[in-house]
């Protein structure tokens, strides 16, 4: 449980306090245990340990504010660590190495590990609010999916953690919202601000098979403050002819009013903003409970028993994770729906994070984002990216959104200008260094600069060609190396570039280089991060342990930071 070790007067917003609030638990319940066991704490843990003896919270948060710490994206070198707390680790895996430990750090195992931010937590402090009850959506890990919702709930129902129905659920958010509502601040994830497109412009070429965009918002009308290394929070719809589907699929009334959180709206407004994608065990259950529920007719006794085995062996399966809701609806087509019992057993949409692809030194009343647009087949029948496609087909320029700044406390340029840069950042994963080299042209700073790139085809998923080719003629970027994985007979990725030129790679770190990383966590960072301790070894002339623990000094000193989702 979070001890509330900072104090409302501090100089913090309530999204910061409360992060602050968890950081300091983590860190100070391994103390505790640390203290227990005899192993030895070093010099900045227990700097901390001194201060909650000595009343000085408030100082080493803002310490811990001031250092880079972890949030959007998954900055996980920044954190105590745990042996479990490792995204390439089977989830099995995981729940084994924290087996004996307290609920919150099992329930912590689930996590997919990644800090990413999407759930509004890191993986610790979601489990444990979990634990202590003052979360009860067990789906908010969007990285994890259906493979940690069905662990958390096995781990809720094995611990006895306290369970509510859905309807105290939705009354105890809403008297959550409406008693913090005036403290928090604007432009935060629990009370975003209205920005607006300018633009959603397509990268790759008209040959490619994707579809990456470099989109635009205004901000004029907020007073939104972002820097470089910083996440958007966008709050997306669905597309209306999903919510059209649903209904038709739950056969309700399209013209239906539904109450959430004291307001009456629409239901196709209400289903717009709720998740319609993986089935919440809330859906079955309410469905199971109708069924009970229903009068009985001749003959329907049997039927209805029959029903509700099939609903109950359905929580169970692997289908749950596998279909969407709508899916769900129509496999279970016999159950009379209600508007209000639908709307009160989905979750509302989570905000999707992207990274920000601008500086607002360049761009004061602007930021910018580059969003790939996702779109595939599943049983003969397309699902879109909810988000995405938003940005990319469903919103004209001018339409509005909902936005918030996710801050990064890890990942941004480093404060002295003269330090060089090596960034790793293929497809999506360049949108951060664009704003990182953004921000050094603002600076005029003199550290060098240079960036791994790779995508498919150089012809056609080259993103940012001209942009980044100018800064190579400027001198911005030191050095550009590319792989383009498709253009070859032998694939070519960003971990290739980097062994083909491991000594100056090496030289870079050694005089003092800060590594960045962007991208996917469960295959490119893994090797990206192998290939550099390969480098480390091989041009250090070390052992792997030596080189494993040369890269855990750079972790330290935060020099070696992870952008991962």
């Amino acid at each position: 449980m979070n001890l509330e070790l900072v104090p409302e007067s501090a100089p913090f917003s309530s999204e910061q306090r409360a992060w602050l609030n968890g950081f300091l638990s983590g860190v100070l319940g391994l103390i505790d245990s640390n203290l227990t066991q005899g192993p030895k704490i070093d010099a900045g843990v227990a700097s901390i340990a001194k201060a909650r003896d000595g009343g000085l919270a408030t100082q080493v948060a803002a310490e811990a504010l001031q250092s880079p710490s972890p949030s959007k994206p998954a900055a996980d070198e920044c954190v105590p660590s745990f042996p479990w707390h490792d995204s390439t680790l089977p989830i099995l895996d995981r729940i084994a190495l924290a087996e004996g430990q307290s609920k919150e750090l099992r329930l912590m195992a689930a996590m997919a590990q990644l800090n990413c931010g999407s759930c509004g937590y890191l993986c610790q402090s979601y489990a444990e609010a979990i634990a202590n009850g003052t979360e009860k959506n067990l789906m908010l890990c969007s990285p994890g999916g259906s493979e940690t919702a069905k662990m958390l709930r096995k781990l809720v129902k094995e611990q006895s953690c306290t369970e509510v129905t859905t309807v105290n659920r939705i009354a105890t958010i809403s008297t959550s919202n409406s008693s913090q509502e005036d403290s928090v601040e604007s432009g935060s994830r629990s009370k975003p601000i209205s920005a607006s497109l300018v633009s959603s412009k397509r990268l790759n070429g008209p040959d490619s098979s994707k579809d990456t965009r470099h989109v635009v918002l205004d901000l004029q009308a907020t007073k939104l403050r972002y820097r470089v290394g910083d996440a958007l929070g966008v709050y997306p719809t669905n597309c209306p002819e999903i919510v059209d589907r649903f209904i038709v699929a739950a056969k309700l009334d399209p013209n239906a009013i539904v109450l959430i959180q004291g307001n009456h709206i629409g239901i196709q407004e209400a289903l717009s903003r709720r998740c319609l994608r993986s089935i919440p065990i809330d859906l079955v259950e309410a469905a199971i409970q109708i069924v009970k529920q229903r009068p009985k007719r001749n003959g329907q006794v049997r039927a209805d028993e029959s029903i509700v085995q099939n609903l109950t062996k359905f929580a169970e399966s692997e289908e749950l994770g596998e279909l969407d809701c709508i899916e769900f609806l129509e496999l279970f087509g016999a159950i009379p729906w209600t508007p209000q019992i639908v709307v009160d057993a989905l979750q509302p949409l989570q905000p999707r994070l992207y990274s920000i692809a601008s500086s607002q030194s360049l761009y004061p009343s602007e930021v910018h984002l580059t969003v790939s647009r996702v779109e595939n087949s599943v049983r003969n029948r397309s699902r879109k990216g909810v988000a995405s496609t938003m940005l990319s087909d469903r919103l004209t320029p001018g339409g509005k959104l909902e936005v918030f700044v996710h801050k990064s406390h890890c990942f941004t340029i480093p404060s002295n200008p003269k330090v060089p840069m090596i960034m790793v950042g293929p497809g999506t994963g360049i949108a951060p260094f664009i704003a990182f080299l953004q921000q050094r042209e603002a600076d005029r700073a003199e550290g060098r600069n240079w960036l791994f790139f790779g995508d498919q085809h150089q012809e056609h998923d080259f993103l940012y060609r001209d942009q980044l080719s100018h800064w190579l003629r400027t001198g911005l970027l030191s050095r550009l190396d590319l792989a383009f994985s498709r253009d070859t007979t032998e694939k070519v990725y960003v971990q290739h570039r980097m062994r083909e030129n491991g000594r100056e790679l090496f030289s870079w770190l050694e005089s003092g280089a800060y590594f960045f990383v962007c991208g996917d966590a469960r295959r490119m960072a893994v090797d990206v991060e192998n290939t550099l301790i390969e480098v480390i070894e091989t041009q250090g002339k070390m052992t792997t342990v030596q080189a494993k623990e040369y890269l855990k000094k750079l972790k330290q000193q935060q020099r070696y930071v992870r952008d991962v989702y």
